[in-house]
């Protein structure tokens, strides 16, 4: 997700934003935007770049109510960090979910987790999967490039992607010789470190046509998504 992380010591905040990043989420922290927020002299279709807000536990519950309601934005989701206490006493706050400020990497994936499911689950069936699909590429010791390529070839089904095709999307260039070598050796790192995992290649080579992923590594990813039961909003999210 792309993440707005409001507070008023940034440098307080800088190992909890390198969790999220760890993550794979992009996040950009702020204090003067708070400001700007509270005062209302910011531009507010900069937000349209974000998925949610956090609001560090710096920040004082009547600053942050303050905010929420001159961010207009329907779909954006909101987050409060806090100690364990907190949460139990303000379970009724209108936020996605409570980070408690210990979270491990995994309790802090969880609860990001689930507020995307929860926020999708009435809109788009579709979304949902996309989300789980993510989640479970997120558990495999798979490198950003990786994993963005095993992604494509979900989205693909069962269609024999051209290796040029590939190059196109995700170098986001020509697909060059020097190119389609990087995407030959990413599809041979794929699958060594899968290959003890699944027993066989998760890409497989159609000659002459380009890749596609094994139904075995496909069934993997597709079936058996996140079963957690829905959490509404304005509840607190313990893990």
């Amino acid at each position: 997700m792309q993440l707005l992380l409001l507070t008023k010591v940034p440098l307080y905040e800088e190992n909890f934003e390198r969790q999220l990043k760890q993550l794979g989420n992009e996040v950009y922290c702020s204090s003067n935007m708070m400001t700007a927020l509270k005062k209302g002299s910011f531009d507010k279709s900069f937000l349209n770049q974000f998925e949610a807000i956090i609001f560090s536990e710096t920040l004082y519950d009547m600053e942050t109510q303050e905010i929420m309601k001159q961010v207009s934005q329907e779909n954006i989701k909101f987050f409060r960090r806090s100690t364990e206490s907190k949460c139990d006493e303000m379970a009724c706050a209108p936020f996605d979910a409570w980070i408690p400020l210990d979270s491990s990497l995994g309790q802090l994936r969880e609860i990001l987790l689930v507020a995307e499911l929860t926020s999708l689950a009435n809109k788009d069936a579709a979304h949902v999967q996309q989300v789980a699909v993510k989640q479970k590429l997120s558990e495999l010791s798979l490198k950003l490039k990786q994993k963005e390529i095993v992604y494509y070839l979900i989205q693909a089904g069962e269609r024999t992607v051209p290796r040029e095709e590939i190059s196109q999307q995700i170098w986001e260039k020509a697909p060059t010789k020097s190119v389609l070598a990087s995407l030959s050796k990413v599809v041979s790192k794929v699958n060594e470190k899968l290959e003890n995992e699944f027993g066989d290649e998760a890409i497989q080579t159609v000659w002459g046509q380009g890749y596609r992923l094994n139904k075995k590594f496909f069934d993997y990813l597709e079936n058996d998504l996140v079963e957690q039961e829905v959490i509404p909003c304005q509840s607190v999210i313990k893990v």
